[in-house]
């Protein structure tokens, strides 16, 4: 293995979104975690630690009829196919780069879509995230409620973590030969990674390794609802999730 600069590996596999960009998108949506797993209306009671894990829990929740949004970027599973993230048994979504890869060209089609409609720049890139966290322009310049995001908004939140890492925390990982970009964070910590999930939410096991002795152990739960569809006059749901509001509202429809 060898130590790889999240910068180098976005400039490598995502070359179309300035790394500082896509590292900020990234450090909010899964903390560095290339094994993370949202679950729309639940949370995982952890997040996997290996490749294998996240793809057995993701077959799982598959099987449950849950919504998920998976890996560096939390792309979602509606969104999955659309940037070939669906083969190599599930693993696909999982490969850092292929993840990099999908996220960068979701925020790319939002940034596109917003310069048309007010112009380059500063508040085309905001409302670039807005798009890529809800599907539309709007929903994340609104505060989220709850202690954790302490009332800000999911831009806001975006170009915090676009400032200079506190002193003492980088992003280098390291890259496995298994894969060029098989990542492991050596600075994050579980207890650090957040997937825009609440505590509050139903909690779903994650689901070990399968192997051909144990077998593929389910996850029973309530299945989370239909994603809406955007309104006519906004893009459609592009984001790395395709969002669903859920009763505890953090982010509006994820």
């Amino acid at each position: 293995m060898m130590p790889v600069d999240f910068n180098t590996l976005a400039q490598q596999c995502a070359p179309a979104v300035h790394p500082s960009t896509l590292q900020a998108i990234v450090r909010t949506e899964s903390g560095f975690q290339p094994y993370a797993i949202g679950v729309v209306g639940g949370r995982l009671v952890r997040q996997p630690h290996s490749r294998d894990e996240a793809v057995a829990t993701v077959k799982a929740l598959d099987a449950a009829g849950w919504n998920y949004s998976v890996g560096l970027s939390q792309v979602n599973r509606a969104n999955l196919g659309r940037y070939g993230l669906t083969g190599q048994d599930a693993a696909a979504a999982f490969d850092p780069c292929a993840n990099l890869r999908a996220g960068s060209a979701i925020l790319a089609d939002c940034y596109r879509r917003a310069s048309a409609r007010m112009g380059a720049g500063q508040q085309a890139l905001r409302a670039a995230f807005s798009c890529y966290y809800s599907g539309n322009f709007q929903r994340g310049f609104t505060a989220d409620s709850g202690a954790r995001y302490a009332q800000s908004s999911y831009v806001q939140r975006v170009v915090a973590n676009a400032l200079p890492a506190p002193a003492g925390v980088t992003n280098t990982a390291v890259v496995t030969d298994e894969v060029q970009a098989q990542m492991a964070l050596q600075v994050q910590t579980e207890a650090n990674v957040h997937v825009n999930e609440p505590a509050s939410a139903q909690a779903i096991p994650v689901v070990p390794a399968v192997t051909p002795e144990s077998g593929l152990r389910g996850i029973s739960g309530q299945v989370a609802r239909t994603v809406r569809p955007a309104p006519l006059d906004e893009p459609p749901a592009l984001g790395g999730k395709a969002r669903a509001h859920a009763t505890w509202d953090t982010f509006g429809d994820f």
